[in-house]
């Protein structure tokens, strides 16, 4: 048996129905900005790679013990918005071969599915009213296992996605579609426009050597936050004539450029998924303590022995202190087993 399969968010529906689905709730009961300042924690922690997507999930939805009738709660939340269901679906007759597969979540999606009469949903299985999640979040690969757990020996004849995340059905299917709000392209065979390929192929340079260019520009932007810090401060209440609070200002200026450049080097350069927090927090501090000193030994040697502007002094120390911490964090502090 041949089947078409179709994710929903950004295919079917026009945005995502998580998110619309959160900010209903928050309308209908603004007590749900509770759950959702409790849930900020959480979130940094997913980014910090120390909670999983499902984690993340459970928080973010456990708003919905603020709504004990859920079936009542979801059929409000499509009266309101089922006009964001696209045409190409809504006027197809019959959708008996079609299935539903999505990350979203399964008793939200269930009333579009049964309206629709399609053959199967496939979902992330959240519990209606605690908001925690069973299981594995539909998505990915995990899309594909699911389906070939339930049908062995089915085909998928057409999958339809305006997504990326979704190759692994694509691969499966004897025809991909690509949806471009309602328009339906065949997906190897759509051509994006200049602006569009431009940004391919600047991709496709970037995934070569990913963790050199994100460490580039994430050096770049922790650059920016000590630079605008340093600016600030000499601009504001210190001196930099003055050899004391020139070094001050410099320290000021690297407390914030440090603690933008943990965070953002263990999220996206080396993509650290330590657990031994501490420990990587102390050796991260210590090499930038290290690359402190290089710091103001430059600006000493520029500024107060030669006599040059302490600015340009700046932004030469910043160049050498940021390929100093590229070696220092990839061999010592981010270091792979």
């Amino acid at each position: 048996m041949k089947y078409n399969l179709y994710d929903f968010d950004g295919t079917i529906y026009d945005g995502d129905s998580g998110v619309d689905l959160v900010l209903f709730a928050l309308k209908k009961n603004p007590k749900v900005i509770l759950t959702l300042l409790g849930s900020i924690g959480t979130v940094i922690l997913y980014l910090l790679k120390l909670r999983t997507k499902e984690e993340m999930k459970n928080k973010l939805f456990s708003f919905l013990k603020y709504f004990p009738n859920t079936e009542e709660f979801v059929s409000a939340f499509w009266q309101t918005h089922e006009h964001k269901l696209k045409a190409f679906w809504t006027e197809q007759k019959d959708h008996k071969k079609d299935i539903i597969i999505s990350a979203s979540g399964y008793f939200w999606l269930k009333p579009i599915a049964d309206k629709y009469q399609v053959k199967d949903l496939f979902a992330t299985d959240v519990d209606p009213h605690t908001g925690k999640i069973k299981g594995h979040n539909c998505h990915g690969q995990e899309k594909v296992n699911l389906f070939y757990q339930k049908y062995p020996k089915a085909k998928i004849n057409k999958m339809y996605t305006d997504s990326i995340n979704d190759l692994p059905l694509i691969k499966e299917a004897s025809e991909g579609i690509l949806v471009k709000k309602n328009k339906l392209y065949n997906y190897y065979e759509y051509k994006p426009n200049f602006i569009v390929r431009f940004w391919r192929w600047g991709w496709g340079i970037y995934h070569k050597n990913e963790e050199l260019w994100n460490y580039l520009i994430v050096g770049g932007l922790t650059t920016v936050v000590s630079l605008v810090t340093y600016f600030v401060c000499t601009s504001t209440f210190l001196d930099p004539q003055n050899k004391i609070e020139l070094q001050i200002a410099n320290i000021i200026s690297w407390i914030f450029a440090v603690s933008f450049a943990y965070i953002t080097n263990r999220i996206y350069v080396f993509k650290s998924k330590s657990k031994k927090i501490f420990k990587e927090v102390t050796s991260f501090v210590g090499s930038r303590i290290l690359s402190l000193l290089m710091d103001m030994f430059t600006m000493f040697i520029i500024v107060t022995i030669l006599n040059g502007n302490d600015k340009i002094g700046k932004i030469v120390s910043q160049v050498i202190v940021t390929i100093a911490n590229y070696l220092l964090s990839k061999l010592f502090v981010f270091k792979k087993s």
